[in-house]
């Protein structure tokens, strides 16, 4: 067995009327499985399991929405050579490219900075 991390988008859709934006989330859950496929199957059922499409009271911006399971993003092998997870171990990782020093600095910072986001 061995552990994954699996990066499942969710975003909030309104009930009705035009959207423009869309407010997603990308929520990162370590899955333990035997091979990628069932990794991936987990993580598809973890991820929808997180969806709200009946709640009446979920609003986003005032406006009635739903939080919808968009898939899974991406499922990375975590870099371990033992069947517990320990202290340090790489869980995931991501490829950013962003535009000079201060976009940089500030991105470091966890300030709101325009990124491109490479796969």
């Amino acid at each position: 067995m061995s552990w994954y991390a699996a990066h499942v988008v969710l975003y909030h859709e309104f009930r009705e009327g035009p959207q423009e934006e869309f407010s997603v989330m990308e929520n990162v859950y370590l899955i333990h499985a035997a091979t990628d496929e069932e990794a991936f199957a987990r993580a598809e059922k973890r991820g929808r399991s997180d969806c709200v499409e009946d709640d009446e009271s979920l609003t986003v911006d005032g406006r009635p929405s739903r939080l919808v399971f968009g898939g899974v993003r991406k499922l990375i092998s975590c870099a371990t050579d033992t069947e517990t997870l320990e202290d340090g171990v790489e869980a995931t990782y991501s490829f950013l490219v962003v535009s000079g020093r201060q976009q940089l600095d500030s991105l470091i910072k966890g300030e709101p900075v325009p990124v491109l986001y490479e796969e």
